[in-house]
């Protein structure tokens, strides 16, 4: 039987395990943390359970490509969507003071821009046929489109604020629309309009919660993987990727275990692997590339348990951008839960997008044990974003009880992405939005996965790997997620 260890149990990781596992591979992934998920993990503190990224599923609608995917994996019947508010399902937050809703399905969010800003419908049908031909060209996205939609015709490195423009979209709209990117730790002027239809695209359909967040996903994947006889060795960090003649013979982990393999899957920053491998392990071309390319923007993440439910913030997510230009997201979690069920006390989560080097000076310090600038600097984001939020919504004022956060450093720790980086490697134009890192490299029988590789969010994860898959056991597994009832 071939074995295939895999670095790092994140998504990417964990859906590749589970594959190559059904496919009659002995699989050991290899975790450098006590909790498995990279990004999708949780933490708790007291009755409240937060995830590490604020997760909601793009394409979760029932029949949704996610629940495709979840179910070819056998994952599906374990999970619990919750309710979403369809009419509404993003709000935006206008510099007026006032919003626009936009509702789940590419169909309705058209007709609702058009009834929203009516001197511009010719400008948004223009922009939407865009985003419809840019999905009928992906073999995974084109049913999100009617049959016989014509393939988009503008290069795929076009950005969506280009796009834009050339559709004839004033500037507030464009506001609007590109500010869909902000999901993507990424600005529309820099943003691929192929990597905006594809997650947009999604997005827009339906951007569903699952109860438990990121681990109603990860937990699921880890029991699917130990039935199937793979191992998940937790507080084992990969420490050297052992190789010769071109080819990985074993990867060594922090317990001094070496685990001989005939296949190696990085499913963690790139980096990362240009340290194991040491030198000449990849193309100094590749090399000198993962070095260069700029990593994603990163955030401060807000936790804040309530007195009482945030009901004005309904069951959807919300975007704003903050005087300063930055974009902002938040959500009211236990607003998505039915009432009478297993709803969690009020919170609410808020996340503003920050350059990594915001938290520089801090970088070399150890995890409890920053300095009081450092907690001084996270206190005064903790009090801004905040600020913010309660400006929209003038109720929460007087409701906030406790706060909790999170800044590049605890993500870089958490998740060992290069200083603190929420997407991996950025996407964005002119670094490698036009031209991905490639899944194979100079050592035959080392692969890469994981949003650095593919497209970033939950369904670009999976995808990834799953094409990733493909190329490694000779077999269509497309056509059978597809054929999926979901």
């Amino acid at each position: 039987m071939p074995h295939a260890v895999i670095i790092g149990s994140g998504l990417s990781g964990l859906t590749s395990a589970v594959l190559l596992a059904e496919h009659g591979w002995q699989v050991t992934v290899l975790e450098a943390h006590a909790i498995a998920g990279g990004l999708m993990q949780r933490f708790r503190r007291g009755p409240f359970w937060f995830d590490t990224g604020f997760h909601f599923i793009t394409g979760g609608a029932p029949g949704g490509i996610f629940r495709k995917l979840a179910s070819r994996l056998g994952i599906l019947e374990a999970m619990r969507f919750l309710p979403l508010d369809e009419a509404r399902q993003f709000r935006f937050h206008l510099p007026s003071g006032s919003e626009f809703c936009m509702p789940a399905g590419i169909d309705q969010a058209e007709l609702a821009l058009q009834a929203h800003w009516p001197e511009q419908a010719s400008g948004i049908a223009l922009f939407f046929a865009e985003l419809r031909g840019q999905l009928a060209l992906n073999p995974w996205l084109g049913s999100l489109v009617a049959p016989g939609t014509a393939p988009g015709q503008h290069p795929h490195n076009q950005s969506v604020s280009e796009t834009l423009d050339r559709c004839g979209i004033s500037e507030l709209l464009k506001d609007v629309l590109g500010s869909i990117t902000g999901i993507l730790a990424m600005r529309a002027e820099r943003c691929p309009l192929e990597l905006f239809s594809a997650f947009g695209g999604t997005a827009i359909t339906g951007s569903w919660r699952a109860e438990g967040g990121g681990e109603a996903i990860i937990k699921p994947l880890i029991e699917r993987l130990k039935a199937l006889g793979g191992d998940l060795l937790l507080k084992s960090a990969a420490t050297r990727i052992h190789w010769s003649d071109k080819t990985v013979s074993a990867v060594e982990d922090a317990q001094g275990r070496i685990h001989a393999c005939d296949l190696a899957i990085a499913s963690c920053h790139p980096a990362e692997i240009l340290r194991l491998t040491g030198e000449g392990g990849m193309r100094p071309s590749l090399s000198e590339r993962i070095r260069d390319t700029p990593d994603s923007a990163s955030a401060v993440l807000v936790y804040a348990a309530l007195s009482k439910p945030a009901e004005g913030l309904g069951s959807c997510h919300h975007f704003a951008r903050n005087a300063a230009g930055a974009d902002l997201y938040f959500i009211s979690p236990s607003n998505f839960y039915p009432p009478g069920g297993h709803a969690p006390p009020p919170y609410l989560e808020a996340m503003l997008w920050v350059h990594p080097d915001q938290v520089a000076p801090w970088r070399d310090s150890a995890k409890g044990r920053r300095s009081d600038d450092y907690e001084a600097w996270k206190r005064a984001r903790e009090t801004e974003i905040l600020a913010d939020v309660t400006a929209l919504h003038p109720a929460l004022a007087g409701t906030i009880q406790r706060v909790w956060s999170a800044t590049p450093l605890s993500i870089e720790y958490y998740v060992r992405s290069r200083h603190g980086a929420a997407m991996g490697l950025s996407h964005d134009i002119g670094a490698i939005g036009t031209e991905p890192i490639p899944r194979r490299n100079r050592l035959r029988n080392l692969c890469f996965a994981g949003q650095s590789i593919g497209h970033p969010g939950v369904v670009g994860c999976m995808i990834s790997s799953v094409i990733l898959v493909e190329s490694i056991i000779g077999k269509d597994l497309r056509s059978e997620i597809l054929a999926a009832k979901g």
